[in-house]
């Protein structure tokens, strides 16, 4: 990733403790800017030796649920994303509603395509028939701790029960820390890519580590544990993140790598649930997706780089009912995910003092915006 001033190659910058957009590689020479063949070809994550998405399809689409994508905005516009987008936020300051998506790796876009894509023109999601709500905290490589927090707590607010947020920085800030305990106490699965230092420092990386997060790191096309992807106590699922195809801001498609790709294919998983199961609470959900993981090797329990497995969306739909309790990523038998100073995993319902900044902040979210981006950093390396 790119060096911040302090000399570390780091996914975040450490001047001004910006937040970075979990930057994959750059788009592969097979990237395509036209018609892509059947989605099934193209994207083999959905095909019948990994998700097996026909046979998850004739379960659930996703219909019915919201999911929020807190990232560069999405192209609505897109043939694979058109009338699947619903009007957003922009916390950048300039007064869009989210439909839009300028960053240079069309970030935003191609996270929403692996969630909702239609499969109508070049490729699907895994969960095609959800509803993707743009909430936009950066126009293209960073952004602004408050920026995401009050993306967050948007997405909460306005009727996303899960939220993708591809995004990550080594600073425990404790404004997007009570964005999410905020979302949480909304009923909303907070899923978050764990990052792609896994080769250099391997730093632990928030939101994924927040208490209550679904942090997620990646794996390869083989089943294997994708070495650039970060590990640790924190990880609670893998995911696909090698060669992964979706939909281009400018209209067309790219292929590319990271944990990016890896969130947003636990959260369409999570969006599937949701709309098969729609009275189960999102602790629910959670345990569903944590109990039907797969183990690589057959072995029990969770380590630090799958965490409790890869998830499988149609064991998850077949699986009876979990029962009522707290979350599994709340206890002690949870992930064991670092907690920032101060933070608390407190389930009992109050609002932390801290979250009434950020959701006092969020009334002027789209005049006022975030207070800019910081500077942005990108990709020096491929892997």
């Amino acid at each position: 990733m790119g060096r911040g001033q302090s000399g570390a190659l780091r996914a975040c910058a450490y001047v001004g403790l910006p937040l970075l957009l979990l930057l994959g590689t750059a788009p592969a020479a097979t990237a395509r800017q036209s018609a892509a063949p059947t989605p099934l070809g193209a994207e083999w994550p959905l095909d019948a030796r990994h998700f097996d998405a026909a046979r998850i399809w004739r379960l659930s689409q996703g219909a019915g649920v919201t999911v929020a994508v807190v990232d560069t905005g999405v192209n609505a516009r897109h043939p694979d994303l058109a009338g699947r987008v619903l009007p957003g936020a922009d916390v950048t300051g300039q007064a869009t509603d989210g439909r839009v998506d300028v960053s240079t790796d069309s970030h935003g876009t191609s996270v929403a395509g692996v969630i909702a894509g239609s499969g109508g023109k070049g490729m699907a999601g895994l969960a095609p028939r959800a509803t993707v709500l743009p909430v936009r905290v950066s126009a293209d490589n960073a952004a602004d701790p408050l920026a995401l927090a009050r993306g967050i707590v948007y997405a909460a607010d306005h009727g996303a029960s899960v939220i993708n947020i591809s995004m990550v920085t080594t600073d425990p800030d404790p404004q997007i820390r009570d964005a999410v305990t905020y979302a949480r106490r909304h009923d909303a699965v907070v899923v978050a890519a764990a990052g792609n230092d896994g080769l250099t420092g391997n730093p632990v990386g928030y939101p994924a580590a927040f208490p209550g997060v679904v942090a997620v790191s990646g794996t390869t096309r083989a089943g294997g544990f994708w070495a650039s992807g970060e590990s640790g106590s924190y990880i609670a699922l893998a995911a696909p993140a090698v060669g992964i195809y979706s939909t281009r801001n400018s209209g067309g498609y790219l292929t590319k790598d990271g944990t990016s790709y890896s969130a947003p294919y636990v959260a369409a998983a999570a969006a599937l649930l949701r709309s098969a199961y729609p009275k189960e609470r999102a602790g629910q959900i959670i345990a569903r997706l944590i109990s039907t993981a797969d183990r690589p090797g057959g072995s029990s329990g969770r380590d630090d780089r799958f965490g409790y497995g890869v998830v499988d969306p149609l064991k998850a739909l077949g699986a009876p009912a979990p029962a009522a309790t707290a979350d599994p990523l709340l206890t002690a038998a949870g992930s064991g995910a670092p907690k920032a100073a101060g933070s608390s995993a407190d389930t009992t319902g109050g609002v932390p003092g801290g979250t009434v900044a950020v959701i006092g902040a969020v009334a002027g979210v789209v005049a006022a915006g975030a207070g800019g981006l910081l500077v942005r950093r990108r990709s020096r390396r491929r892997t």
